[in-house]
């Protein structure tokens, strides 16, 4: 063992804090600490804190750590901040509240930038996590940056994941929207002395009576500034970690010391392929694409068969594709933001995920989305199927093109028609109530709409409100790919008077409906799929080139070869 690592290993808190920067800067020298390390990992709890602002994490961080010490336990914090624009370093905010422990050499405090790593964590969060255990500390504790939208990675770092809400702030539905209450193992209704706590942890139950199978999450109320319910917290933290273990729970923040190189190698931590999934997908004829979420991969009469994995000229798509048959068509399956709702809208690679459709032949794809209604008439439950869109993105790339070759698409009508009425029949054939036409807004998020926009978006005549559907539009009409829009309505957008009165049950169960409309659509229009089409989408491209062809460079001709190449020969 090296001097270093001996010292890390005795307790020794200048190496270890010496250590963490280094792994935080990718230092060759601390990765190979942390490689030596490795082995002495694996007894510690790892506990990641998240929810949205205001819901006083940092303050029930620090009563943890009091906790643990006056138990005799040691611990490590990790605090994931917002990264400063003028040092690039994190903005500490609250963590003057954990000055106290700083003196505590059983109590090692560590904050980290974001530096523009997406999912509320930092890159190097689960390596430091890694070194924390293996230095012997009891508990190691994860607090994210409070974003309320982007926080489900942490669930893929911690063995339990601590879901922070707070009474009487909006936090109930909002974040159920975001995705962080599907990850939680553990439930803490914070500032419980507040007006509203039963009625939040009434809402919490009912959204969980709402999913069926397996133990359902404790949920604890806690006053982290006098450390009220603190202990019971801990004590359930220990339970799920007992239970995790008991059940080879598929999370894994330890990898072992042969995969551990590979693993902080690349700060990307790609996912590889089992041997059961194939690469690449040019040799397959997927006639129909589905985009949505990956709850449609278990929709009746689905055949899956195999699940491609696709690596394009513009990245990696979202997830790997799920091929299989239905109604005697071949399709495939994209979830949107991942499997566990893991990338926001900003963050989605839509080049990709559109090419991956291309690239395994689809020629139609139908996008399923959660939006807000605009409209009165635009009930929760209904599905919209659009024919206009309205950009209120910012600085998303929606073009395959540029690099020495223009092309200007025509756009004035977004969707196919051919497509959109297929769909619309399917709804009506399904039982669900549909309203063909009207205008998408698409915002960039992760936050929703203010009510001052939400009403500017009324006065506009907007239909409904989403966040990802119109780069998929733009790049599938390049690509030359029929595509439509099935918006799924949750609830009305917050101009509604009744926006405030809609509840968890409520969000779920409209969830856990529009889920099983969609799979029903999706049959019924796969199965109502015309051999031929009928539009134009198939030739989108035959008059939109307009650089000179022996002058674009050849390394564009061949990025984009699956998309122009007949326009070429």
């Amino acid at each position: 063992m090296t001097d270093w690592a001996r010292k890390i290993a005795e307790g020794d808190v200048r190496a270890l804090a010496r250590a963490a920067t280094g792994i935080e800067n990718r230092d060759p020298l601390a990765l190979a600490v942390l490689r030596e390390l490795a082995p002495r990992a694996g007894h510690a709890v790892v506990v990641g804190i998240t929810g949205p602002p205001g819901a006083g994490k940092s303050t029930l961080v620090d009563a943890m750590a009091r906790e643990l010490r006056r138990q005799g336990r040691t611990a490590g914090i990790i605090a994931v901040d917002p990264t400063s624009r003028r040092t690039g370093g994190a903005i500490l905010g609250d963590r003057i509240r954990m000055l106290a422990h700083h003196a505590d050499p059983g109590i090692f405090i560590r904050s980290m930038a974001t530096r523009g790593s997406a999912g509320g964590l930092a890159q190097a969060t689960a390596d430091l996590a890694l070194l924390l255990d293996a230095a012997g500390r009891d508990f190691v504790i994860i607090e994210t940056v409070g974003v309320g939208q982007d926080e489900v990675e942490i669930a893929g770092v911690a063995q339990v994941t601590v879901v922070v809400l707070v009474p009487g702030m909006g936090d109930d539905v909002q974040a159920i929207k975001a995705g962080i209450m599907e990850i939680a193992d553990v439930f803490v209704i914070n500032k419980s002395d507040q007006p509203g706590a039963g009625r939040m942890e009434q809402e919490i139950q009912g959204m969980l009576g709402l999913v069926a199978g397996g133990p359902q999450p404790p949920i604890i109320r806690t006053i982290a500034t006098d450390g009220t319910g603190v202990r019971q917290l801990l004590e359930a933290v220990q339970q799920m970690r007992r239970r995790g273990d008991a059940e080879t729970r598929r999370k894994d923040p330890h990898p072992d010391a042969l995969e551990l190189a590979a693993v902080i190698a690349s700060p990307a931590r790609p996912l590889a392929p089992s041997p059961a999934h194939i690469q690449g997908g040019h040799n397959l004829k997927v006639e129909i694409g589905i985009i949505g979420g990956s709850g449609l991969y278990s929709m009746p009469g689905f055949e899956a068969q195999e699940e491609v994995v696709q690596e394009t000229p513009f990245g990696s798509p979202s997830d790997n594709y799920v091929v299989g048959k239905l109604a005697g068509h071949q399709v495939a399956f994209l979830a949107r933001h991942g499997r566990g709702h893991r990338l926001s809208p900003s963050e989605l690679n839509y080049r990709a995920n559109i090419y991956g459709m291309k690239s395994l032949g689809v020629e139609r794809i139908i996008s399923l989305s959660a939006v807000g209604s605009l409209k009165e008439e635009h009930r929760p439950l209904d599905f919209v199927i659009p024919d206009q869109f309205v950009d209120r993105t910012r600085g998303r790339i929606s073009t395959f093109f540029g690099e020495g070759l223009v092309a200007h698409i025509g756009f004035s009508d977004p969707i196919c028609p051919q497509l959109a009425e297929v769909v619309s029949q399917a709804c009506t054939a399904a039982g669900v109530n549909v309203h063909k036409g009207g205008a998408y807004l698409c915002m960039e998020g992760p936050a929703f709409s203010t009510k001052a926009e939400s009403n500017l978006y009324r006065s506009w005549g907007m239909d409904v409100i989403g966040m990802t559907n119109l780069q998929e539009a733009k790049l599938a009409r390049e690509a030359e790919i029929c595509y439509v829009t099935v918006a799924m309505v949750t609830d009305y957008d917050c101009w509604h008077a009744d926006h405030a009165a809609v509840t968890v049950t409520d969000i779920i169960a409209n969830l856990v409906k529009n889920a099983e409309n969609a799979c029903k659509v999706v049959a019924a229009a796969v199965e109502r799929m015309p051999d031929e089409r009928s539009c134009k989408c198939g030739a989108a491209l035959s008059h939109a080139i307009l650089t000179d062809r022996k002058l674009v460079p050849e390394a564009t001709l061949r990025k984009l070869d699956l998309i122009v190449g007949k326009y070429f020969v």
